[in-house]
């Protein structure tokens, strides 16, 4: 399962006006069914799916959405008028101009900007001139592009792929981060936040079932993204150990945990551990490699005794065996449906 996270002492501070206005922690982490010291210690990693609750939860124990960090009082039901404005959106550049336009109308000023340039399609934030209590927060404008992007990419029922992501803040922090989420290049120290689409993707449709409420939840698109990419990422990393076994025995190397492990740059006991995540393992990879790679040596005429010696078993009867547990039929009753070829040892 994907993680990202978020310290402690990150969240609170973006929630500290709202804990100042009364909302409190406690009863907060109560109704959540979370550990009552789970924001105790500064340095602690918050998950981000639990983070994301505690936000939305403070935001509801003052009836305020910009956690108070804004002068102007932005009232409950201000988001979900923002985010309901996508039903009226057929493409992905539609529905972030009327993200821009929506969100410029409630902040009372110009900060969202959509602009095409070169092969981009940005959505972008200057908050250069926005009205703060206070100071910045970038965990504030990043969760709102999180925000967007996920919603995004759920009404176009695919995970957009980004070419950058821009932000103000400094430093990022050393753990698996909010940030992450984007799987795009990261820039700090920027005067603008960004979210920076190939531009090829601005006509793509979002499709709408028009009896949804689009803002009700915009944490389940989050959670619906956040499995894209789980699916993605559990596919990209099971393809690459099959195809690095499959180059490997094609070639007669001697495939074995100890040398896949090290292909990856990964300790053994990891690899392990990942593949279990997945549902896999390396025995259960490396016999759907040796199952096709059996049917392509047989098929291409190889000897069954030779198809053996060059998969890597001691003895041809252990090969027979393992070939009727994959086919549930013989390699000499599996060559029989291939007329054409002349085999020496069947």
């Amino acid at each position: 399962m994907i993680h990202y996270r978020i310290a402690a002492e990150d969240l609170l501070e973006l929630m500290a006006k709202t804990i100042e206005a009364g909302a409190s922690v406690a009863d907060i982490l109560k109704q959540l069914k979370l550990p009552s010291d789970l924001l105790d210690h500064s340095n602690r990693l918050i998950d981000m799916g639990d983070a994301w609750r505690i936000m939305l939860a403070s935001q509801n124990a003052v009836h305020e959405e910009s956690h108070l960090i804004s002068s102007r009082p932005l009232r409950r039901g201000s988001t979900r008028l923002v985010f309901s404005s996508l039903q009226q959106c057929e493409t992905l550049e539609q529905g972030l101009q009327s993200l821009a336009d929506n969100y410029n109308i409630i902040h009372g000023g110009n900060f969202n900007i959509v602009r095409k340039q070169g092969r981009s399609l940005s959505y972008c934030v200057d908050d250069s001139e926005f009205h703060y209590q206070t100071q910045a927060i970038p965990l504030a404008i990043e969760f709102a592009l999180i925000s967007i992007h996920c919603t995004l990419s759920y009404l176009c029922k695919k995970p957009l792929k980004l070419k950058r992501v821009c932000s103000k803040r400094i430093l990022l922090p050393e753990h698996d981060h909010h940030l992450n989420i984007f799987q795009a290049p990261l820039k700090l120290q920027q005067k603008q936040y960004e979210l920076a689409y190939d531009v090829e993707q601005a006509a793509l449709p979002l499709q709408h079932d028009f009896k949804e409420d689009i803002a009700a939840n915009l944490y389940s698109h989050y959670l619906y993204f956040l499995g894209l990419a789980e699916s993605k990422a559990e596919l990209n990393f099971l393809q690459l150990c099959q195809e690095k076994i499959q180059q490997a025995s094609a070639k007669q190397v001697l495939v074995n945990q100890e040398w896949i492990a090290s292909e990856l740059s990964m300790s053994v006991a990891t690899l392990r551990r990942r593949l279990s995540e997945y549902g896999s393992s390396f025995r259960q990879l490396l016999d759907n490699c040796n199952s096709d790679l059996a049917c392509q040596y047989l098929e291409s005429g190889l000897a069954i005794s030779d198809t053996a010696t060059r998969l890597g078993y001691s003895d041809e009867r252990s090969f027979k065996r393992a070939f009727k547990r994959w086919h549930n039929l013989s390699p000499a009753t599996y060559i029989k449906q291939f007329p054409q070829l002349k085999q020496k040892d069947v």
